[in-house]
Protein backbone atom coordinates (compact mmCIF):
# COMPACT_ATOMS: atom_id res chain seq x y z
CA UNK A 1 0.00 0.00 0.00
CA UNK A 2 3.09 2.36 0.17
CA UNK A 3 3.83 4.27 -3.15
CA UNK A 4 7.08 5.14 -2.04
CA UNK A 5 7.77 1.53 -2.19
CA UNK A 6 9.43 -0.90 -5.38
CA UNK A 7 7.46 -4.35 -5.65
CA UNK A 8 9.58 -6.97 -4.76
CA UNK A 9 7.66 -9.18 -6.90
CA UNK A 10 9.01 -11.11 -9.80
CA UNK A 11 7.88 -13.28 -11.71
CA UNK A 12 9.19 -16.01 -14.99
CA UNK A 13 6.53 -16.02 -17.16
CA UNK A 14 6.16 -18.29 -20.37
CA UNK A 15 3.88 -17.35 -23.18
CA UNK A 16 3.81 -19.27 -26.88
CA UNK A 17 6.94 -20.96 -26.08
CA UNK A 18 8.80 -18.13 -24.77
CA UNK A 19 10.58 -16.85 -21.68
CA UNK A 20 10.46 -13.35 -19.66
CA UNK A 21 11.13 -11.86 -16.49
CA UNK A 22 8.06 -9.96 -15.40
CA UNK A 23 9.09 -6.79 -12.68
CA UNK A 24 6.68 -4.70 -11.00
CA UNK A 25 7.82 -0.92 -9.81
CA UNK A 26 6.54 2.00 -8.20
CA UNK A 27 7.65 5.79 -9.58
CA UNK A 28 9.16 7.23 -6.28
CA UNK A 29 9.78 10.35 -5.52
CA UNK A 30 13.58 9.99 -5.30
CA UNK A 31 12.78 8.24 -8.91
CA UNK A 32 11.39 11.50 -10.84
CA UNK A 33 12.42 15.24 -12.38
CA UNK A 34 11.62 18.62 -11.53
CA UNK A 35 8.35 17.78 -13.46
CA UNK A 36 7.44 14.72 -11.21
CA UNK A 37 7.78 13.16 -13.62
CA UNK A 38 10.27 9.51 -13.79
CA UNK A 39 14.13 10.10 -14.98
CA UNK A 40 15.17 9.07 -17.61
CA UNK A 41 18.03 7.49 -15.18
CA UNK A 42 15.21 6.13 -12.89
CA UNK A 43 14.00 3.81 -16.27
CA UNK A 44 17.62 3.01 -16.92
CA UNK A 45 17.60 1.64 -13.40
CA UNK A 46 14.05 -0.38 -13.62
CA UNK A 47 15.98 -2.00 -16.72
CA UNK A 48 19.04 -2.82 -14.78
CA UNK A 49 17.30 -4.23 -11.96
CA UNK A 50 14.84 -6.16 -14.37
CA UNK A 51 18.25 -7.95 -16.25
CA UNK A 52 19.83 -8.53 -12.76
CA UNK A 53 16.26 -10.20 -11.76
CA UNK A 54 15.89 -12.24 -15.00
CA UNK A 55 19.88 -13.54 -14.82
CA UNK A 56 19.50 -14.47 -11.26
CA UNK A 57 15.84 -16.50 -11.78
CA UNK A 58 17.76 -18.50 -14.69
CA UNK A 59 20.68 -19.67 -12.75
CA UNK A 60 23.61 -17.04 -14.30
CA UNK A 61 23.32 -13.99 -11.90
CA UNK A 62 26.48 -11.85 -11.29
CA UNK A 63 28.11 -13.43 -8.26
CA UNK A 64 27.11 -17.40 -10.35
CA UNK A 65 28.96 -15.67 -13.49
CA UNK A 66 32.06 -13.90 -11.41
CA UNK A 67 32.80 -17.67 -9.59
CA UNK A 68 32.87 -19.03 -12.83
CA UNK A 69 35.19 -16.57 -14.53
CA UNK A 70 33.07 -13.99 -16.19
CA UNK A 71 31.19 -11.30 -16.27
CA UNK A 72 28.15 -9.51 -18.15
CA UNK A 73 28.52 -5.96 -19.60
CA UNK A 74 26.44 -3.58 -21.21
CA UNK A 75 27.45 -2.21 -24.23
CA UNK A 76 24.51 -0.18 -25.77
CA UNK A 77 20.84 0.64 -25.30
CA UNK A 78 18.47 2.39 -26.49
CA UNK A 79 15.15 3.18 -25.12
CA UNK A 80 11.52 4.90 -26.91
CA UNK A 81 9.31 6.73 -24.73
CA UNK A 82 5.45 6.67 -25.56
CA UNK A 83 4.67 8.32 -22.08
CA UNK A 84 6.84 9.21 -19.31
CA UNK A 85 5.99 7.83 -15.96
CA UNK A 86 4.16 10.56 -13.14
CA UNK A 87 4.73 10.00 -9.40
CA UNK A 88 3.25 7.20 -8.02
CA UNK A 89 2.34 5.36 -11.10
CA UNK A 90 2.80 1.64 -11.15
CA UNK A 91 4.46 0.20 -14.09
CA UNK A 92 5.73 -3.28 -14.76
CA UNK A 93 8.80 -3.90 -16.90
CA UNK A 94 9.38 -6.95 -19.20
CA UNK A 95 12.70 -8.60 -20.33
CA UNK A 96 14.09 -11.11 -22.45
CA UNK A 97 16.84 -12.20 -24.56
CA UNK A 98 15.69 -12.31 -28.41
CA UNK A 99 19.27 -12.79 -30.11
CA UNK A 100 22.87 -14.24 -29.16
CA UNK A 101 25.18 -14.38 -32.20
CA UNK A 102 28.70 -14.49 -31.57
CA UNK A 103 30.00 -11.78 -28.79
CA UNK A 104 27.14 -10.14 -28.43
CA UNK A 105 23.50 -11.02 -26.91
CA UNK A 106 20.18 -8.68 -27.32
CA UNK A 107 18.21 -8.22 -24.84
CA UNK A 108 14.64 -5.98 -24.91
CA UNK A 109 12.71 -4.50 -22.30
CA UNK A 110 8.76 -3.52 -22.39
CA UNK A 111 6.97 -1.22 -19.97
CA UNK A 112 3.53 -1.27 -19.51
CA UNK A 113 1.20 0.80 -16.67
CA UNK A 114 -1.08 -0.83 -14.52
CA UNK A 115 -3.87 -1.20 -17.10
CA UNK A 116 -1.56 -3.12 -19.05
CA UNK A 117 -1.08 0.16 -21.84
CA UNK A 118 2.64 0.59 -23.39
CA UNK A 119 4.84 3.29 -21.46
CA UNK A 120 8.23 2.47 -23.31
CA UNK A 121 10.29 -0.31 -25.01
CA UNK A 122 14.17 -0.87 -25.28
CA UNK A 123 16.90 -2.78 -26.52
CA UNK A 124 19.69 -3.70 -25.11
CA UNK A 125 23.54 -5.02 -26.20
CA UNK A 126 25.65 -7.16 -23.81
CA UNK A 127 29.20 -8.21 -23.77
CA UNK A 128 30.44 -11.52 -22.30
CA UNK A 129 33.89 -10.91 -20.54
CA UNK A 130 36.49 -13.30 -19.23
CA UNK A 131 38.14 -12.34 -16.01
CA UNK A 132 41.11 -13.65 -17.45
CA UNK A 133 41.77 -11.52 -20.43
CA UNK A 134 39.05 -8.76 -19.49
CA UNK A 135 38.12 -9.32 -23.35
CA UNK A 136 34.75 -10.14 -24.82
CA UNK A 137 34.39 -13.64 -25.87
CA UNK A 138 31.83 -15.74 -27.65
CA UNK A 139 28.53 -17.27 -26.12
CA UNK A 140 29.15 -20.36 -26.42
CA UNK A 141 31.49 -20.16 -23.73
CA UNK A 142 28.93 -19.11 -21.21
CA UNK A 143 29.11 -21.81 -18.52
CA UNK A 144 25.14 -21.24 -18.32
CA UNK A 145 22.43 -21.68 -20.81
CA UNK A 146 20.77 -18.43 -21.88
CA UNK A 147 17.22 -18.86 -22.85
CA UNK A 148 16.76 -17.13 -26.58
CA UNK A 149 12.95 -15.57 -26.96
CA UNK A 150 13.66 -15.02 -30.80
CA UNK A 151 10.54 -14.42 -32.27
CA UNK A 152 9.67 -11.75 -29.54
CA UNK A 153 11.20 -8.01 -30.03
CA UNK A 154 10.28 -4.92 -28.05
CA UNK A 155 12.69 -2.61 -30.74
CA UNK A 156 13.73 -3.55 -34.08
CA UNK A 157 16.80 -0.42 -34.34
CA UNK A 158 20.27 -1.53 -34.79
CA UNK A 159 22.43 0.41 -31.88
CA UNK A 160 25.24 1.42 -34.40
CA UNK A 161 28.11 4.08 -33.19
CA UNK A 162 27.01 7.60 -32.94
CA UNK A 163 28.91 9.80 -35.35
CA UNK A 164 28.48 13.56 -34.84
CA UNK A 165 27.71 15.22 -37.96
CA UNK A 166 28.60 18.93 -36.48
CA UNK A 167 31.11 20.92 -34.57
CA UNK A 168 31.15 20.14 -30.83
CA UNK A 169 31.39 22.30 -27.88
CA UNK A 170 32.28 21.73 -24.59
CA UNK A 171 29.43 21.85 -21.85
CA UNK A 172 31.22 20.73 -18.90
CA UNK A 173 33.70 18.58 -16.55
CA UNK A 174 32.72 15.77 -14.47
CA UNK A 175 34.75 13.69 -11.99
CA UNK A 176 34.15 10.13 -11.01
CA UNK A 177 33.12 9.67 -7.68
CA UNK A 178 31.77 7.13 -5.07
CA UNK A 179 28.42 7.87 -5.56
CA UNK A 180 28.90 7.07 -9.36
CA UNK A 181 30.30 3.70 -9.14
CA UNK A 182 28.88 0.21 -9.28
CA UNK A 183 29.98 -3.18 -7.85
CA UNK A 184 32.40 -3.35 -10.66
CA UNK A 185 34.17 -0.07 -9.66
CA UNK A 186 33.43 2.08 -12.39
CA UNK A 187 30.87 4.72 -13.28
CA UNK A 188 27.08 2.64 -13.65
CA UNK A 189 25.42 3.19 -16.42
CA UNK A 190 22.89 5.11 -15.10
CA UNK A 191 24.77 7.86 -13.95
CA UNK A 192 26.13 8.36 -17.65
CA UNK A 193 22.47 9.38 -18.29
CA UNK A 194 22.36 11.76 -15.57
CA UNK A 195 25.37 12.93 -16.30
CA UNK A 196 24.22 13.50 -20.45
CA UNK A 197 20.79 15.17 -19.03
CA UNK A 198 22.62 17.42 -16.76
CA UNK A 199 24.16 18.94 -20.64
CA UNK A 200 20.40 20.45 -20.85
CA UNK A 201 19.07 23.82 -19.58
CA UNK A 202 16.30 23.30 -18.04
CA UNK A 203 14.42 26.09 -20.32
CA UNK A 204 15.12 23.85 -23.03
CA UNK A 205 13.56 20.94 -21.44
CA UNK A 206 10.54 22.63 -20.42
CA UNK A 207 10.01 23.39 -24.24
CA UNK A 208 10.96 20.30 -25.86
CA UNK A 209 9.41 16.92 -24.72
CA UNK A 210 11.35 13.86 -24.35
CA UNK A 211 11.21 10.99 -26.51
CA UNK A 212 14.54 8.76 -26.66
CA UNK A 213 17.51 8.00 -25.82
CA UNK A 214 20.48 5.81 -26.78
CA UNK A 215 23.76 4.87 -24.94
CA UNK A 216 27.02 3.52 -26.13
CA UNK A 217 29.42 2.43 -23.53
CA UNK A 218 32.95 2.64 -25.26
CA UNK A 219 35.14 2.00 -22.25
CA UNK A 220 34.91 2.16 -18.57
CA UNK A 221 35.28 5.24 -16.32
CA UNK A 222 37.28 4.49 -12.98
CA UNK A 223 37.22 6.40 -9.95
CA UNK A 224 39.05 9.74 -10.14
CA UNK A 225 39.04 9.96 -13.66
CA UNK A 226 37.38 13.70 -15.84
CA UNK A 227 35.31 13.42 -18.51
CA UNK A 228 34.80 16.41 -20.60
CA UNK A 229 30.79 16.61 -21.67
CA UNK A 230 30.85 17.74 -25.65
CA UNK A 231 27.46 18.53 -27.12
CA UNK A 232 26.66 18.37 -30.83
CA UNK A 233 23.58 19.64 -32.44
CA UNK A 234 23.16 17.06 -34.96
CA UNK A 235 19.18 17.81 -35.94
CA UNK A 236 16.32 19.64 -34.87
CA UNK A 237 15.31 16.58 -33.27
CA UNK A 238 17.98 15.15 -31.71
CA UNK A 239 20.75 15.84 -29.83
CA UNK A 240 24.17 13.98 -29.51
CA UNK A 241 26.64 14.10 -26.55
CA UNK A 242 29.80 12.63 -25.99
CA UNK A 243 31.86 12.05 -22.83
CA UNK A 244 35.62 12.28 -23.78
CA UNK A 245 38.37 11.95 -21.18
CA UNK A 246 39.66 15.03 -20.43
CA UNK A 247 43.59 13.70 -19.93
CA UNK A 248 43.20 12.20 -23.77
CA UNK A 249 40.10 13.73 -25.83
CA UNK A 250 41.06 10.97 -28.76
CA UNK A 251 39.29 8.50 -25.81
CA UNK A 252 35.53 8.68 -26.03
CA UNK A 253 33.95 7.19 -23.06
CA UNK A 254 30.30 7.17 -23.98
CA UNK A 255 28.11 8.40 -27.05
CA UNK A 256 24.23 10.01 -26.29
CA UNK A 257 21.56 10.47 -28.95
CA UNK A 258 18.78 12.14 -26.90
CA UNK A 259 15.72 13.19 -28.98
CA UNK A 260 12.84 15.15 -28.62
CA UNK A 261 9.42 15.07 -30.05
CA UNK A 262 9.97 18.65 -30.91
Amino acid sequence: NDLSSEFICIFLVMENNEEFCKRYFTVRFSDCDYNSRVKLSSLFRFMEESAVADAEENGYGLRQLIRSGYTLVLSRQKLRLTHQPLEGERLSVETWTKSIDGKVALKDFSFKDSQGNALAQATTSWLLISLKTGKAVDFSECPFPIFVSPNREALTEKLDLLLPESSGREVYTRVARYSDLDLNMHVNHCRYVEWCMDVFDLEELKSRQLRSIQMNYLSQIPFGEETKLIRFDNSRNHALICGVSATNPDIVRFQARIGFSQ
